[in-house]
């Protein structure tokens, strides 16, 4: 199915890193693109299929997140417009032209598991299958959008222009 592109501005992706929100979460889950309560069983059977142990990143390693990010922003000529690096999770919003969000988000994922690797060898693993996206065809959404994430920021974050 195509992407919707008429007149965006920009999208906010959120992923998590491995294994730090299974489905049947208690704080909720989403699944094709809808929230699903939590559900303790689908947990259990979702933790007895992981090939290893649920990621959270160090300083050093969302540091590093953050550098790739940056570093793969500039190589893909996408504007980040704001950031936030957490322990277990990252909220970009970013304007990205032409490319899906599907490019865009495993061009981006695939820099940050890169940098976390150059500073963390053999970790392996780093984010979750998946990831949630936000779109924003209007000004006012971009600014909901970015004041979110500056909610949010933890480690790393870009400061309103």
């Amino acid at each position: 199915m195509a992407e919707f592109r008429v007149n965006l501005l920009a999208t906010m992706i959120t992923t998590t890193t491995y294994g730090v929100w299974l489905p049947g979460d208690v704080r909720g889950y989403v699944e094709d693109g809808k929230v699903l309560p939590g559900d303790p069983r689908k947990v259990e059977a979702a933790r007895a299929l992981m090939t290893a142990e649920a990621v959270v990143l160090t300083t050093t390693e969302q540091d590093a997140v953050f550098d790739g990010l940056c570093r793969g922003v500039v190589e893909f000529n996408y504007e980040l417009l704001a950031v936030s690096v957490e322990s277990w999770h990252v909220h970009v919003l970013v304007s990205h032209e032409t490319d899906a969000v599907k490019t865009v988000v495993g061009r981006l994922k695939n820099r940050m598991r890169q940098a976390v690797d150059e500073v963390s060898p053999g970790r392996g693993r780093v984010w979750a299958k998946g990831y949630d996206k936000r779109y924003c065809f209007t000004d006012a959404q971009v600014r909901t959008r970015m004041a979110y994430i500056e909610r949010h920021a933890g480690c790393r974050a870009v400061p309103r222009p």
